[in-house]
């Protein structure tokens, strides 16, 4: 539940902000599987299963009541309950999240994937139904960073990332255009893992995405090729190296002195000289005259990986050190070699790989950023590392954003503003350091985004102009800091909204909102004028504060919240609201059901 905030200074609890993205992708799910039937379960609200506009019936999926779709040689057959139609295309429509569920067509599959969507269509190929989902950007990052980014587990580093695959994915869009969608799950694009549960929640992965929400990587004003792989050992590879056609000034070779420190950064492997020539005629179509009885790198890419190597045999002939390796990880294992950052020596009649890192190298190194992200650097520092000379600017502002970081926050805002973002940014840390030690269960760097005019804020956080702010507990939004100051309330709305999100964290279960509302305004000094008479007794204070029926109930449910605050202030003192707040007594939960 989100934080809004009044012009006056003042709080009431309000729905979840919407992203601002709305830029949905459809990507197909399932790719490596045949899926001959589909299993629809509603979950609050009915799915709608139709065909093309005005041509085919719909039929209608109820809670309770799943749905089986199966293919069919030119359509699928849909079934719920007594209804059965056929469609060339279906398509699943409903407001709130659906399961579906794809039965896969051979015996003791290890798993059945199960997904949470709002949106899908369904259509029968010769391999069975082909699955494609409409996902919104975010949504797409979560699930690539679920798939692609396991190993991390520092938000700074999950941050860096997710701002990587967002960049990659605005410019990779239409990848599968031919076939009618976006991106396909595999590693052909990015590895995305749609998990089977709502992509809400606290985890550190949706924390890391409402973080760094819209923003990408640009150079000279341009989105970047974002790449990125498990471990570089050391040192990146310049783009140019891989791939010729993607050589660029911000993909140069960089030392990373933080990814030697993580596990991944040193391996070995030996191999027979025979299996690698078994291989190497099987697999790469090499002919050798006599036994294969070395291999040499002959030379190497700027940053010391293999570039091509030489076959010692009878003869002698050049490989290509990528061919070399591809071919061997498809036949033996995709570990076998890790990377082309290697040392090869012969031991009789096998050959000694002594290597570091694992995958291609270039771009972000995940195991560098983790070791960055764990000394306390931030994501803006661990990307300017990896990728030199780019900028980080945000698709809901088309690229005019500012940013500017303190030490424990970051603000973005509109050009002009700079002198009151950095004013804010002051305000913020002092009232940070106010509330002590508190603030250690506040991510590492909060985000504050303002916005150019009250209409932008209007349509990017979907609250009334009335309203200063709103929070979710990650990310604050505020109206333009500007207005906020000419209305003198800039300084008490930043400390409000900042005091929110530590109480809001600490607030135990069975704790009311109306107290944490009411300890926020007492601990941030505001005054609330009393309007007793506005207050509908046959209302809770818990439902006037989060529904009010009118701006008055509001003003008076915060003043009566207030009031209860501070009369426990009088009775106990300032330390039993905190007390009250993380762990209420006994007598404490008896206070909270006596009042109405």
């Amino acid at each position: 539940m989100n934080v809004r905030c009044l012009v006056l200074g003042l709080c009431l609890a309000a729905a979840t902000v919407t992203p601002l993205d709305g830029r949905d992708l459809r990507v197909e799910l399932f790719s490596a599987r045949n899926i001959p039937a589909l299993t629809l379960e509603a979950g609050t609200s009915s799915v709608r299963i139709c065909g093309p506009p005005r041509r085919e019936r719909c039929v209608e999926v109820r809670p309770g009541a799943p749905a089986r779709c199966v293919a069919l040689r030119a359509k699928a057959r849909c079934t719920s309950g007594e209804e059965v139609a056929e469609f060339r295309t279906a398509s699943f429509v409903a407001r709130e999240p659906f399961r579906l569920t794809a039965e896969a067509s051979k015996q003791g599959a290890e798993s059945t994937p199960v997904v949470v969507l709002r949106e899908a269509e369904a259509a029968p190929t010769a391999r069975g139904l082909r699955v494609i989902a409409s996902v919104g950007l975010e949504d797409y990052v979560a699930g690539i960073l679920a798939g692609e980014a396991a190993t991390l587990k520092n938000l700074e580093a999950l941050a860096a990332m997710a701002v990587v695959a967002r960049t990659w994915a605005e410019r990779s869009r239409g990848r599968h255009h031919a076939e009618g969608f976006d991106f396909c799950p595999l590693t052909h694009c990015q590895f995305f893992r749609v998990r089977p549960d709502s992509a809400g929640g606290s985890s550190p992965v949706a924390e890391a995405i409402k973080r760094t929400a819209g923003r990408v990587l640009q150079y000279h004003g341009k989105l970047i090729d974002a790449y990125y792989s498990a471990c570089c050992g050391g040192v990146t590879e310049a783009a140019g190296e891989v791939w010729p056609d993607r050589r660029a000034d911000y993909l140069s070779s960089v030392n990373d002195p933080y990814c030697v420190r993580s596990e991944q950064a040193n391996w070995q492997q030996t191999l027979l000289l025979g299996n690698i020539e078994r291989v190497l005629r099987a697999r790469a179509g090499k002919s050798f005259r006599g036994p294969l009885r070395d291999v040499v790198v002959e030379s190497r890419t700027v940053s010391g990986r293999a570039r091509t190597l030489r076959l010692v045999g009878s003869g002698a002939q050049r490989m290509d050190a990528g061919e070399f390796r591809y071919a061997l990880n498809r036949r033996l294992g995709w570990n076998t070699l890790k990377s082309n950052l290697y040392t090869i020596e012969r031991r009789g009649d096998t050959l000694a790989f002594r290597g570091r890192g694992l995958g291609h190298g270039v771009g972000l190194c995940q195991a560098g950023a983790e070791q960055m992200g764990q000394m306390g650097i931030g994501f803006e520092r661990i990307l300017a590392h990896y990728f030199p000379g780019v900028t980080l600017a945000s698709l809901d502002d088309k690229g005019d954003a500012r940013f500017l970081s303190s030490e424990h926050f970051e603000m973005v805002f509109s050009p002009g503003q700079e002198h009151l973002a950095a004013s804010a940014l002051e305000t913020l840390e002092a009232q940070r350091a106010k509330l002590g030690r508190r603030v250690d269960v506040l991510p590492t760097r909060v985000r504050v985004r303002t916005w150019a005019t009250t209409a932008d804020f209007i349509r990017a956080a979907k609250q009334p102009g009335w309203v200063a702010g709103t929070n979710d507990g990650l990310v604050i939004d505020l109206q333009p800091l500007d207005l906020l100051k000419r209305k003198g309330i800039l300084d008490s709305t930043l400390r409000h909204e900042l005091t929110h999100l530590v109480v809001r964290r600490l607030r135990a279960a069975d704790v009311p909102r109306w107290f944490e509302e009411g300890l926020v305004l007492y601990l941030t000094g505001e005054q609330v004028e009393s309007m007793p008479q506005a207050l509908d007794r046959r209302r809770s204070l818990e439902v006037s504060l989060s529904e009010p029926r009118s701006e008055s109930e509001m003003r008076a449910a915060y003043a009566l919240a207030l009031e209860r605050v501070r009369d426990l202030a009088r009775r106990k003192g300032e330390a039993a609201l905190w007390k009250t707040l993380e762990r209420p007594s006994s007598e404490d939960r008896r206070w909270f059901k006596s009042l109405p």
